[in-house]
């Protein structure tokens, strides 16, 4: 009996060891696969990291562009794809000659101050005067009159592919044509919105 009880012990310890050196391995390999793991996420993480921003503009045009004014490289690129955008959205807005829609671009003190009929008979003074009716003068009566006569017919197909800054808020769109910049668009920044200025006469 007691041979039976002795052989019965030695059966059971062996199982034990046996259970624990396979428990003691996997624990091992669990282990390994977390270290695994954590490289391969500090590798893809020092990967991104190392990738610098890729901007459109090149260096040169960025000093241009901002050569009065203390601008990031980041800022500027998204100033100017942002005030493009809505340059693109006028070129349609023109083409359909939509008032209305062309309104809500046009920053406040600029709707006032070219919805004064003084201001507006300034304007027509300076348009061009048909061939067929040299005598009659060009009339602006309202704003609606400026945006048909004098906004669209001066910006209309016109390509614009670089903007300078006057300052952090104030920026001007511009056609680069031989060295030199021809002036489109005014823009200022209100409550963090680009805005059309026209300037005043």
């Amino acid at each position: 009996m007691i041979k039976y009880v002795y052989i019965f012990a030695l059966i059971l310890s062996v199982c034990l060891s046996a259970v624990s050196c396979a428990s003691s391995k996997q624990v091992e390999n669990e282990s390994e696969k977390k270290v695994e793991n954590s490289a391969e996420v500090k590798t893809v993480d020092a990967g991104k990291k190392a990738e610098a921003p890729v901007y459109a503009e090149s260096e040169e045009e960025y000093a241009r562009s901002t050569v009065d004014v203390d601008v990031t490289r980041e800022e500027f690129s998204s100033d100017k794809k942002e005030i493009l955008r809505i340059i693109s959205e006028l070129s349609q807005i023109m083409e359909k000659s939509d008032y209305d829609s062309w309104l809500k671009y046009i920053e406040p003190e600029s709707v006032q101050y070219w919805s004064n009929i003084v201001n507006l008979a300034k304007a027509a003074r300076r348009l061009p005067v048909d061939p067929k009716k040299p005598l009659e003068r060009p009339k602006l009566n309202n704003l609606q009159d400026y945006f048909k006569l004098v906004f669209v017919r001066s910006r209309k197909d016109r390509s614009v592919n670089e903007i300078r800054y006057i300052s952090r808020d104030s920026v001007k769109a511009v056609q680069v044509e031989d060295d030199r910049d021809i002036v489109y668009y005014n823009f200022v920044r209100i409550n963090k919105k680009w805005m059309i200025s026209i300037p005043k006469s």
